[in-house]
């Protein structure tokens, strides 16, 4: 049975569908556009590190006019990148699309790229939502999904420490929500991977600097 994975272009999905890979698991990766700003490095660095690594193809999804209909720093060139970037129902949004999909396709399982809870900034990023959205879209499908969360014990160190192990290419990856060439080094994902003691020799904040 395969798994439908919700991948990024960024680091922690592109370690969560290699593990999924090296378990011996079919899945089928969906990206989705919902109207970020990053959304179009993000999509080709998605489809390139995947290529690179010998993962599916991902599938990409257009739901742009939520980000527009709700704006927020990683939507909105507007607002504040950093202070505003908590974006309300992303997460569950994206296991809705992975859901429903994957019943469609009669799969029972989802996947999402959330890291340890102790590292979490918003609601949509702890345990217990994901125990809940469980629940909800099991009511609304009728149906049996179970959501996996991979790296939920990882911390973005320990992330980027198994993509050099798996020798992924994290230079290829895009984890900026400004959605520039170089990373603006401060929104929400830049930060994470500046505070953590690996991210500081990624190759993309070496040009920053």
């Amino acid at each position: 049975m395969a798994i439908v994975s919700l991948v990024s272009g960024g680091i922690d999905s592109l370690v969560m569908v290699k593990i999924i890979e090296r378990q011996g698991e079919k899945q089928i990766p969906i990206f989705v556009d919902y109207g970020q700003l990053a959304r179009d490095r993000e999509w080709q660095a998605c489809k390139k590190t995947m290529k690179i690594s010998n993962l599916p193809e991902p599938l990409r999804v257009d739901v742009s006019g939520y980000g527009n209909l709700i704006p927020s720093g990683i939507t909105d060139p507007t607002k504040e990148i950093n202070k505003e970037a908590f974006l309300p129902g992303r997460n569950l949004l994206f296991l809705a699309i992975a859901s429903s999909y994957a019943y469609s396709q009669g799969i029972d399982k989802v996947a999402i790229g959330l890291l340890s809870e102790k590292y979490s900034l918003f609601p949509d990023q702890t345990e217990n939502f994901i125990v809940n959205a469980n629940f909800a879209i099991n009511a609304a499908l009728g149906d049996n999904i179970t959501i996996l969360t991979p790296l939920i014990t990882f911390s973005k160190n320990d992330v980027i420490k198994l993509a050099r192990r798996y020798d992924l290419p994290l230079g290829e990856t895009y984890s900026c929500h400004s959605g520039n060439e170089e990373y603006c080094g401060k929104c929400v994902a830049c930060q994470e991977i500046i505070q953590s003691d690996e991210g500081s020799s990624l190759p993309q904040l070496k040009k920053r600097g």
